[in-house]
């Protein structure tokens, strides 16, 4: 995988062995969490894949299913469409705020993006909007985000948040977040994120 020196992605580049034990804890979590969806997923999307991580995971998942996924940001895409497992998979340039019927799928993904968000909750209201039949959230779980950060002498300057994070959910809050448009059905907890699995009301 090409080099990266974004912030953001320094928790799926990073060769601590305490750091790659919380990222397995993540993906183990996605796995969890997709094992409480009833019924088959023909159809998958992405909000905001970045360089691929989550995507690669979710197209080992769900082998048989119709995957895309998209995000603003191309050098990432690029680093994302060289690193995926299969040549189907869709990958394109796009913002979350644009998504539309193009992305309406059984399942709808957006791990790691609405922190990063100027207006989050308009981002929800158009994933809502994609009536998709489950959806999978994660963010940072805080203040706990911020304190790891601040232990390990990470960003002192900004009390231990990282760069573009702009939003700051504990899990309480976040799940109250997600409720406003869609239904909670299940939240975990891998150190130190918030996951959600939801559906449409």
């Amino acid at each position: 995988m090409p080099k990266n020196n974004q912030k953001h992605h320094e928790k799926y580049d990073s060769k601590n062995p305490i750091a790659q034990r919380m990222l397995q804890g993540f993906m183990d979590s996605i796995t969890n969490l997709t094992q409480a969806i009833e019924g088959p997923i023909t159809s998958l999307t992405e909000c905001g894949c970045g360089q691929g991580h989550v995507n690669q995971h979710l197209e080992e998942l769900f082998p048989t299913a119709s995957i895309k996924g998209f995000d603003i940001n191309q050098n990432d895409l690029n680093i994302a469409i060289a690193n995926r497992k299969k040549p189907s998979t869709n990958l394109y340039l796009k913002s979350i705020y644009d998504a539309g019927a193009e992305e309406k799928a059984d399942l709808v993904v957006c791990c790691e993006v609405l922190e990063h968000l100027e207006h989050p909750e308009l981002a929800l209201k158009i994933m809502a909007s994609l009536n998709a039949d489950y959806y999978l959230f994660s963010v940072p779980r805080e203040p706990l985000w911020r304190i790891l950060n601040f232990m390990r002498g990470k960003y002192m300057k900004d009390w231990g948040n990282t760069p573009d994070h702009c939003n700051h959910w504990s899990t309480r809050k976040f799940e109250a977040f997600v409720a406003q448009h869609l239904e909670v059905l299940k939240v975990n907890q891998p150190l130190p994120w918030s996951m959600i699995l939801a559906k449409s009301k």
